[in-house]
C-alpha cells in the first residue's frame, strides 16, 4: 500500500542529483535547433517551410540556407525532441514508482498529459504557432505510456515496423500523385485540342491544382495568410484557426504514429540501453556519428537533388519523401553521436552548462521562441512577415539562441522551474509547487 510520505515524496521536484545533465543538454540543444526550421514558418508563407520558390528567396545565399539546412536539420531536432519525449515517459514514470507513488503514477501522468494537450491548443490556436508539437505530443503520450515497460529490444523493433510503415505509406502517395498528374495531364491535352472535358477530366485537374497548391501557393492563398499577418491581434486568432486546426488535427494520424511515435519509441529503447545517458563509451559515440553522418548525408542529399532536379514540383517532394524517415533517422543519430562525445569530452563547460539550463526549461523555452516570433512578425507587433529573404531569418534565430542560453541559467539560480514548468507542474500536481531555491 502506497503512504502518505511516499506519494509526498513522488510529488517532490527532481533534485539536481536526479537530473541526467546529458538528457538537459540535449533537451536544450534541440529546443533551439527546432527554431532553425520553424523560423520559416512564422516569417514566411507556410509553403515555403519545403520550397523556396514560394516565398523568401530561391536563389543565391537564400537557395544555399535551404539546401544546408534541409540536409542538416530538416526534422532531425523534431527526432531529437520526440526521442527524449520518449525517454521522459520511462524516467518519469519509474522515478514515481520507485517513489512509492503505486496507482497514483498512472493518475498523476495523465494529468500531466492532460495539461500539455491544454497548452498545446492554447499554442496553437491563441498563441498562433499553427507547426506546434506539444498537442501531438500530449495525445503520442496518452498511448506509448502502454509501451513503457516492455523490453528496449521491442520498443526498437517497433519503431523499426513504423518507420518501414512510413515509407510504404509515403510510396502509395508518391503512386497516388502520379496518376493524379497523369490524369491531369491527359485533361489539359484534351482541353488544348479543344475538346469539352467530361466532369472527370474537370476533376482530374482539379484535384491536381490543389494538390500542387500544397507547395506553390495561388495569389489568393497567399493574399489571405499575409492579411492574417496584418490585422489585430483577434483578428489573426480567428483567421488561421481553421488551417491550424485542419494541420493539428486533420492531418495529426500520419505525424502520430509514423512520425512522433517511432521515435519516441526509440527513445525508450535508447534510455534503457544507456545511450541518451552518456554512459557508453567514446568509440560508441564516435560509431554512432559516423554511421549516422555517413548514412543521413549522402541520403539527404539524394532526397534534396530529386526536389532540385524536379524544379521544386510536387512528384519531386513525393519522391524524396519515400526515404524521408530513414534519411532523418541517420542524422539524428549523428548528432546524438557528436553532442555526446562533447558532453563526454568536458570542453566548453559553460556552453554545456547553459545548454543543460536552456534544456530544463525548454518547454518554457519554446513558448517564449513563439511569443517573440509572434510578436515579431505579425502586425499587432513589429509586422515583419514577409519582409526578410531566407537568409535574413538567421539572424533573429541566432539572437534568440543567445537569450535562451543567457536568461535560462540566471533564471535557475534563483527558481527550481522555468515559469511555464512551474505551472504545468502546479497543475498536475494540483497543489502549488515550491518555486523558489532555498
Amino acid at each position: 500500500m502506497t503512504t502518505q510520505a511516499q506519494t509526498e515524496s513522488a510529488l517532490r521536484p527532481v533534485t539536481k542529483a536526479a537530473r541526467i545533465d546529458s538528457l538537459d543538454i540535449l533537451r536544450g540543444v534541440a529546443v533551439l535547433g527546432i527554431l532553425l526550421m520553424n523560423i520559416t514558418g512564422f516569417g514566411l508563407l507556410p509553403h515555403a517551410y519545403g520550397n523556396p520558390l514560394a516565398d523568401g528567396g530561391g536563389t543565391g545565399i537564400n537557395l544555399a540556407t535551404y539546401q544546408t539546412t534541409t540536409i542538416l536539420f530538416e526534422g532531425t531536432m523534431r527526432g531529437i525532441f520526440s526521442l527524449l519525449f520518449g525517454a521522459s515517459i520511462v524516467l518519469l514514470t519509474e522515478r514515481m514508482e520507485q517513489s512509492g507513488a503505486g496507482l497514483d503514477t498512472a493518475e498523476i501522468y495523465f494529468r500531466r498529459m492532460f495539461w500539455m494537450l491544454v497548452f498545446g491548443f492554447i499554442h496553437w490556436s491563441l498563441l498562433l504557432w499553427y507547426g506546434e508539437i506539444l498537442f501531438a505530443y500530449a495525445m503520442c503520450g496518452f498511448v506509448l505510456f502502454a509501451f513503457r515497460k516492455i523490453a528496449a529490444k521491442w520498443q526498437l523493433a517497433l519503431a523499426a515496423l513504423l518507420l518501414l510503415g512510413a515509407a510504404g505509406f509515403q510510396a502509395q502517395s508518391y503512386q497516388e500523385a502520379a496518376t493524379m498528374q497523369a490524369s491531369a495531364n491527359d485533361a489539359l491535352a484534351a482541353k488544348d485540342a479543344g475538346q469539352k472535358l467530361s466532369k472527370e477530366q474537370a476533376s482530374a485537374i482539379e484535384d491536381w491544382n490543389g494538390l500542387r497548391e500544397h507547395f506553390y501557393p495561388t495569389e489568393e492563398a497567399a493574399k489571405a495568410v499575409r492579411k492574417i499577418h496584418n490585422v489585430g491581434y483577434w483578428q489573426a486568432v480567428t483567421g488561421q484557426f481553421d488551417s491550424s486546426y485542419q494541420f493539428q488535427w486533420t492531418e495529426a494520424p500520419f505525424w502520430l504514429i509514423f512520425d512522433m511515435s517511432s521515435f519516441m519509441l526509440i527513445g525508450m529503447g535508447l534510455l534503457k540501453l544507456g545511450v541518451l545517458s552518456a554512459s557508453r563509451s567514446r568509440r560508441f559515440y564516435l560509431t554512432l556519428m559516423v554511421a549516422g553522418y555517413g548514412i543521413g548525408v549522402p541520403l539527404g542529399l539524394y532526397e534534396l537533388n530529386l526536389i532540385l532536379a524536379s524544379g521544386f514540383e510536387v512528384m519531386g517532394f513525393k519522391s524524396a519523401d519515400i526515404t524521408y524517415q530513414f534519411s532523418r533517422l541517420a542524422m539524428v543519430c549523428g548528432h546524438l553521436g557528436l553532442i555526446l562525445l562533447f558532453i563526454k569530452s568536458g570542453l566548453l563547460g559553460f556552453l554545456q552548462r547553459a545548454l543543460a539550463a536552456t534544456g530544463q526549461m525548454a518547454l518554457s523555452n519554446y513558448l517564449a521562441q513563439t511569443l517573440i516570433c509572434v510578436t515579431l512578425f505579425y502586425g499587432f507587433g513589429f509586422a515583419l512577415f514577409g519582409k526578410l529573404e531566407r537568409h535574413e531569418l538567421y539572424i533573429i534565430v541566432a539572437a534568440i539562441w543567445v537569450a535562451e542560453l543567457i536568461w535560462s541559467p540566471i533564471w535557475l539560480r534563483h527558481f527550481r522551474f522555468g515559469p511555464f514548468e512551474w505551472l504545468w507542474r502546479s497543475l498536475t500536481y494540483w497543489q502549488r509547487q515550491p518555486m523558489k531555491v532555498g
